[in-house]
């Protein structure tokens, strides 16, 4: 009866485990196919907010990046305002920027007339458009304007290329209305700032007005219906941002685990069973290796250093939660992985195979491997691996551990401390100053750069050595002088200051450029200068010529007028000596005039060096009032002089000042020629005035155009059918030899008046 019933009991048991089997394996696959259709759902929305959240990154970052070209180029114009756009310190900037900055097709300096100061390239790409295209002339006024930065409406070039202009105004210190401009490539902003990351999920276009006018985007792939879209506002432009997403394959992964999960559905009726009878024996035995693997997993899972186990045959055994949170992937995605790994990068595949190889051949270093992997976002970091024999508990060799350490930030700042040391030293060595720094106390020479060494013949084998300074040294502000090297016969402008070393000793920091051919360049222009000048007398003293003769006969036919009266007097029986007396004191007088107008021409053009001494304005008035007397009357020109009775004596080179005075009025009496007789007046006004003194040459010419007023002072440009182009500028030359300055301006009542100061002693020299 008993047995009857344990076995009534034991066939219900029986039945119940038959019939809740299949309803379990029911449930599971109902289950499971509820978990597809949620994270189906939640992929979605994940994918939804995922480029959401992209497409604002996206928008930021390609803000940034136009937020800073504009910074650069702000940069640029405070360059231009300070140093000049031929500057090296422009030119460094701006190749820079170009370098770094694909998506900029040129940069142009334009003035306010839109005419093109500089630009580069030099030659324009043909689907660029010229500076006068309406939409860079109103960004341009629009920038003169507000003084603020401003881009340019849409240019679309030759074969439609996206084009946008980036203005900034370049403040120069005399109020110049300058621009810097830079022409944008929209679609290769797009290329160069859309992330790889992103272009492999969205297809980014911008688009205006809903036509699509700049993307990026794989045509391997293919765009689903889910996309977004966000304003991307550059005034005066209102552009809209969109991304698409590509239509994602599933990966083998999946198919694997769909497979994988249905096939233990179906396997589970028949391995219910068997699994039972192993349940109690099997809990005493987990219970104790839960207890070890708990423990080993909490040892390994707080190491921050990855672990990675293979078997021999390559195939991934093990991997820490350290080394997951390393490469981004789950432990489950890599266990069984071998060969190629998720996590090598595709263009380090072969280093990654090499090393690969080397340990499953026993061949590792123990110095271990430094490699570059890559996350399971596309991130590449760098690290240090060490590979080493897994034994067993019994001592066989079943497989290889390695130990993965993440070295990327310390690898950064080896690479960052190696570029900055190589830009350095490549800056250092490219200038054309030569450049050393020296310890304070020994002299000893701690840096020198490339063109140190050439100038002054160092050797490249050379070792520790002590170099003598410049100029003397002393201690405060910069010393700035020249200094000449009488071995090498060279000229170096040398700037020096006292500075801290690395080590925090007191160095000095010298520079020296060399500046011979300037010196030469300044000699050869000396003695140009001379030359002209001595020509330019020449020439005034042949135009003088037939007025000289004019102005020496009128002396010259009184001295015979009164010779003739003196033998008349002679000739009576009773002379009149009073009369004889008068007669020859006249003679005399004409005399002295004829030869002090033939001293002055000869002192004029005489060819000497400069040579200062005190002098009275009135002598120098008095000697040109003499050489222009005849040319004066002959244009019937009224001539009107101040008062220079009173005026103070000057220190300067008396001769070369009245060649100014000469030419200056003798062109203006030349300006005058068809001016009408009775409106001929030339005026000349002598005023001191604190430390300086003006002179002023007034005519009643037709005046000068304001574009030909300081084009006057230039050499070899003339307005005369048959000048030189040169008397205006050594006239110029002479006054700034004289540490004044010489200009022209419109005379109110009509002609042009040249004015020129002179500084007046600042104390009193003996005759």
């Amino acid at each position: 009866m008993a047995k009857s019933l344990y076995r009534h009991e034991e066939q219900a048991l029986s039945r119940w485990l038959l019939t809740i089997t299949p309803f379990a394996a029911a449930l599971f696959a109902l289950a499971f196919a509820l978990f597809l259709i949620q994270t189906a759902h939640k992929e979605d929305q994940a994918i939804t907010s995922t480029l959401e959240q992209d497409l604002l990154w996206q928008k930021q970052a390609l803000k940034n990046r136009l937020d800073n070209l504009n910074t650069q180029l702000s940069g640029l114009a405070e360059v231009i305002a300070t140093e000049g756009f031929n500057s090296a310190e422009f030119t460094g900037r701006s190749l820079s920027l170009l370098q770094d900055s694909p998506e900029v097709m040129s940069l142009e300096y334009v003035d306010e007339t839109g005419q093109e100061r500089w630009r580069y390239p030099q030659y324009r790409p043909d689907f660029l458009p010229e500076q006068k295209h309406r939409n860079l002339v109103a960004a341009r006024s629009a920038v003169l304007a507000s003084n603020e930065s401003h881009f340019s409406t849409l240019v679309l070039g030759k074969q439609s290329v996206p084009l946008l202009a980036q203005v900034v105004p370049v403040r120069l210190p005399y109020n110049g209305r300058h621009t810097l401009l830079a022409m944008i490539n929209l679609n290769t902003l797009l290329q160069q700032q859309v992330p790889w990351w992103i272009a492999q999920r969205y297809q980014v276009t911008l688009n205006q007005n809903g036509q699509q006018i700049a993307s990026k985007f794989d045509r391997n792939l293919d765009a689903t219906q889910l996309s977004r879209g966000i304003g991307f506002d550059l005034p005066p432009n209102q552009f809209e941002l969109r991304a698409t997403v590509y239509q994602q394959k599933q990966s083998w992964q999946q198919h694997l685990l769909t497979l994988t999960v249905a096939a233990l559905s179906i396997l589970m009726l028949g391995s219910t069973w068997a699994l039972r009878r192993h349940i109690k024996e099997r809990q005493k035995v987990e219970g104790q290796l839960r207890q070890e693997t708990a423990m080993r997993e909490a040892m390994e899972n707080s190491l921050v250093t990855g672990i990675r186990a293979m078997d021999k045959d390559g195939h991934l055994i093990y991997i820490n939660r350290a080394f997951c949170e390393m490469v981004g992937y789950s432990a489950e995605t890599l266990i069984g992985k071998s060969q190629i790994m998720p996590y090598w990068p595709p263009e380090d595949l072969d280093r990654c195979m090499a090393v690969y190889r080397a340990i499953l051949s026993g061949r590792a270093e123990p110095s271990g491997y430094q490699m570059r992997f890559m996350r399971a976002n596309g991130e590449r970091f760098d690290v240090r691996l060490y590979a080493a024999k897994l034994i067993d508990g019994e001592g066989q060799h079943t497989g290889w551990i390695s130990s993965i350490y993440d070295i990327t930030e310390l690898q950064r700042e080896r690479d960052a401390l190696q570029a900055s040391h190589e830009r350095f030293v490549t800056v250092l060595n490219g200038l054309d100053a030569a450049v050393s720094v020296s310890d304070s106390a020994s002299c000893e020479m701690l840096l020198t750069n490339r063109q140190f060494d050439r100038a002054f013949n160092i050797p490249d084998w050379h070792g520790r050595y002590c170099a003598l300074p410049y100029v003397a040294r002393r201690k405060g502000a910069p010393i700035d002088t020249e200094w000449f090297d009488s071995y090498r016969g060279h000229w170096y402008q040398v700037k020096s200051r006292s500075s801290v070393w690395v080590d925090g000793s007191e160095v000095w920091l010298e520079i020296a450029t060399d500046i011979t051919a300037l010196k030469n360049a300044q000699e050869r222009e000396r003695q140009q200068n001379e030359q002209l000048q001595q020509t330019t007398r020449l020439i005034s003293m042949g135009e003088m010529a037939s007025s000289l003769a004019h102005e020496l006969n009128q002396p010259l036919a009184a001295i015979a007028s009164y010779a003739t009266g003196c033998r008349n007097v002679l000739s009576q029986a009773e002379p009149n000596i009073s009369q004889l007396d008068q007669a020859i004191e006249k003679m005399a007088a004409q005399a002295k005039r004829a030869g002090k107008i033939i001293s002055g021409i000869r002192e004029f053009v005489q060819r000497r060096a400069p040579h200062r001494k005190p002098c009275e304005i009135a002598d120098l008035v008095d000697t040109v009032r003499t050489l222009l007397a005849a040319e004066v009357a002959k244009q019937q020109v009224k001539l009107t002089i101040s008062d220079v009775s009173t005026l103070p004596v000057i220190y300067a080179d008396a001769v070369m000042l009245e060649q100014v005075m000469f030419n200056l009025m003798k062109n203006a009496i030349e300006a005058m020629h068809n001016t009408p007789q009775a409106e001929r007046a030339l005026d000349l006004l002598i005023t001191p005035s604190d430390d300086i003194l003006s002179v002023v040459i007034a005519d009643r010419g037709p005046g000068i155009p304001p574009e030909q007023m300081e084009q006057l002072f230039k050499p070899f440009y003339t307005t005369k059918n048959t000048g030189m182009g040169m008397g205006l500028n050594i006239c110029r030359s002479i006054i700034e030899h004289h540490q004044g300055r010489l200009w022209v301006e419109a005379n109110p009542g009509g002609g042009s008046r040249f004015i020129f100061t002179l500084p007046l002693p600042q104390e009193s020299y003996e005759p």
